[in-house]
């Protein structure tokens, strides 16, 4: 009988941690990245849909940032005129707070607009509404 118990309770326990674990994964996605190495062309951030942005990014040099579809993304890649849901172009220090993201399959993109840069930092949390 004690087998028993003590197999239904490991059961109970697994899938606790394992519907937290999905649940934290869902609703809160939250990453820190920082380079202090200059980058090309592009890095990008896959954002949830229906969320909440905050966070920052911030560099040494002149920064592009863009929320907006993989199509566009792919669109602004090879030089087409491109459609964006934000975007604050050139600067070197983007602050965001409480930017609600649409239901879909947006992206945040921080396109390197300078030359020899040496460092970015960026930090986002990106929280299901």
């Amino acid at each position: 009988m004690k087998k028993a118990s003590a197999v239904i309770l490991a059961v109970a326990i697994f899938f606790a941690v394992g519907l937290g674990i999905n649940y934290a994964i869902n609703h809160y996605g939250s990453f820190h990245y920082e380079w202090k190495r200059g980058f090309t062309n592009y890095n990008t951030y896959n954002l949830a849909g229906d969320s909440v942005l905050n966070g920052y990014i911030r560099a040494d040099g002149d920064v592009s940032v863009y929320v907006l579809t993989k199509e566009d993304f792919e669109k602004m890649k090879s030089g087409e005129p491109f459609s964006y849901y934000k975007a604050w172009e050139h600067v070197q220090s983007v602050e965001f707070d409480g930017i609600k993201i649409p239901d879909g399959d947006y992206i945040l993109v921080v396109k390197n607009e300078g030359d020899e840069m040496r460092w970015i930092t960026a930090k986002v949390v990106n929280k299901k509404e």
